[in-house]
């Protein structure tokens, strides 16, 4: 199964709120009720940052830039281009994209989900941390790393994970390119700049504050990202994911 993650830039003009409460409400039900689209949907889920002032304090990377985070699980990526492509959800949905959405700031990445700590406990938000690599490492050497020595020292540091309700990484999807493509994915957004996503739950901000500065996390982990992440083009978001369809089948969190 594949992701796709939409980073979302509201509209010019828009204020966060309006982009928020439309995103949620009106654009949300439409993209559901269209039976088209939903039949090669596994799952659809946005998620909403839950404090827009929230400006990374205690973190070692800053707060993103985009407005929230759209994803929409697929069984492969020639099922997410024939979603993509229905006629019916190109006639409804391009036109409300235009309402609350920047198509030139908005960017995707096209994933694959690797879970490192199982769902643990009710946690309050959602930290996704958008990856840039370093520049004089390679895509393949940042992809290998990150998948299983990072997630080793990750998941080896109790003083950290004990804060951690769920971890997981989205990594790339090396196939996926947009040939033959016509849908908005390819010709009105941009591919993101990223090498993939990184995702933990937490309590509350201020306990996924408190994860990031322990001392063991400082000791063992933060030096450990400086091997493959470049912290000034890394972003974080701070997350309520909220579960759209199938709605009769929750999921975590």
């Amino acid at each position: 199964m594949i992701k796709l993650a939409v980073l979302l830039k509201r509209k010019k003009g828009m204020s966060f709120d309006a982009f928020d409460r439309y995103w949620d409400g009106v654009h949300g039900d439409l993209v559901v009720g269209i039976p088209e689209f939903t039949r090669h949907v596994r799952r659809y889920s946005q998620s909403h940052i839950i404090d827009p002032t929230y400006d990374g304090a205690g973190m070692a990377w800053k707060r993103s830039n985009f407005d929230g985070i759209a994803e929409v699980w697929f069984d492969d990526v020639a099922a997410l281009t024939r979603a993509f492509n229905e006629p019916r959800f190109i006639s409804l949905v391009g036109p409300d994209d235009a309402k609350f959405i920047d198509p030139e700031q908005t960017h995707i990445l096209v994933t694959r989900e690797f879970e490192k700590i199982p769902a643990n406990g009710v946690p309050g938000v959602k930290l996704s941390v958008v990856i840039a690599r370093r520049a004089d490492m390679s895509f393949a050497d940042f992809d290998e790393y990150w998948n299983t020595p990072h997630a080793q020292v990750v998941t080896s540091v109790p003083e950290f994970t004990r804060h951690v309700r769920r971890y997981l990484q989205a990594h790339l999807v090396g196939g996926y390119t947009g040939v033959g493509d016509t849908s908005k994915l390819a010709t009105q957004w941009g591919t993101a700049s990223f090498d993939g996503i990184a995702e933990l739950w937490f309590n509350g901000i201020a306990d996924m504050v408190t994860a990031f500065n322990e001392p063991m996390f400082k000791i063992h982990i933060a030096p450990d990202d400086e091997k493959f992440v470049d912290p000034e083009k890394t972003q974080l978001f701070t997350l309520q994911e909220i579960e759209k369809y199938p709605l009769h089948q929750m999921r975590y969190p």
